[in-house]
């Protein structure tokens, strides 16, 4: 009789068994997975972008910048962020994506920009030999700054998913294939300088993409925007090679020991001088483009001052102290 039972006790517990092992299973395949596609999604649009949050972002990003500036030498792909705007422009779309309302993103990006670019500077005054001096590049970027709020609003509109969203998201495009080509342009004369932030410029496309947008049609638009955008760049500016030549300034009269700068460049393309301390004497290092016309001054510590104006001619430099 007690066998019986506990084999009519076996019976009965079974079923119950197998219940409880399909709920289990049940709630295992419920359970999210990670996926690097999930995340992208949740950075460009699936985070509420509270007011505390954005104060956070704000003073990471700065203190992030502001190690940047300390850290790593100029022309390093990682000391981009502290001088010009590309990364910040990933950053300022992560935090207009995920507000709810228009005003809301215009309001939020400019306080994020009005708490992070301050505090780089901030950080860095006491490490730096200008000290409150490095204020004075602030302004460039407080009119950023501004910008923001006008930007934020309108930037708003790519969470639309629809054509206006992807002619606005394409503003941001355009600039950051414009700056991936300047970064190449740089990388390849001076490798491997800035070469992280030239795939950035154009990876960070199709990631931006892809996280904000759903629908086929503003995806296809950004892209054919984006092919349009770079194969002008490249037709305007891609054709031209910087050609490059030397001159001693000792056969201008400059003596070795006074200090000789550049004072003044202009032209007409792309093109640069400056002043090297060869241990004897001074050389000029000059670059420029065929077709482009140059004119520059070089001061030295006894006050003289002399004007110059360059060409090249093929790939030959033509240089002639300009009398005024």
């Amino acid at each position: 009789m007690t066998a019986g039972k506990t084999k009519e006790s076996k019976k009965t517990k079974k079923p119950k068994d197998i219940r409880e092992a399909a709920e289990k299973k049940e709630e295992k395949e419920e359970k999210p997975k990670f996926s690097l596609g999930g995340l992208i999604k949740k950075l460009f649009g699936g985070i509420e972008m509270t007011w505390k949050r954005v104060i956070i972002f704000a003073i990471l990003a700065g203190i992030y910048t502001a190690l940047m500036a300390l850290l790593v030498p100029d022309g390093n792909s990682f000391h981009d962020i502290v001088a010009t705007p590309e990364a910040w422009v990933l950053l300022a779309i992560i935090v207009i994506v995920n507000c709810k309302k228009p005003l809301e993103a215009a309001l939020k990006v400019f306080v994020f920009f009005l708490i992070s670019q301050p505090l780089v500077y901030l950080i860095q005054v006491p490490f730096n030999i200008l000290g409150w001096g490095l204020f004075g590049y602030y302004p460039y970027w407080f009119k950023i700054t501004l910008l923001t709020l006008p930007g934020g609003f309108i930037a708003w509109f790519v969470k639309k998913d629809n054509i206006l969203g992807a002619l606005v998201f394409s503003v941001a495009a355009a600039y950051l294939i414009l700056t991936g080509v300047g970064y190449v342009t740089t990388c390849t004369e001076q490798f491997p300088n800035h070469l992280l932030s030239a795939i950035y410029c154009f990876a960070i496309i199709p990631i931006m993409c892809y996280g904000i947008f759903t629908k086929r049609t503003p995806k296809l638009i950004i892209g054919a925007i984006s092919i349009v955008v770079l194969v002008a760049i490249l037709i305007l500016v891609g054709g031209e090679k910087d050609l490059e030549a030397y001159r001693s300034l000792s056969d201008f009269g400059v003596e070795y020991g006074n200090g000789a700068l550049v004072s003044h460049f202009s032209g007409t393309k792309r093109g640069n001088v400056t002043v090297i301390d060869a241990g004897e004497f001074y050389t000029l290092r000059i670059t420029g483009r065929k077709g482009g016309e140059y004119h520059f001054s070089i001061e030295d510590d006894s006050g003289k001052t002399i004007n110059f104006k360059y060409h090249f001619d093929s790939e030959q430099l033509i240089l002639e102290e300009e009398k005024k």
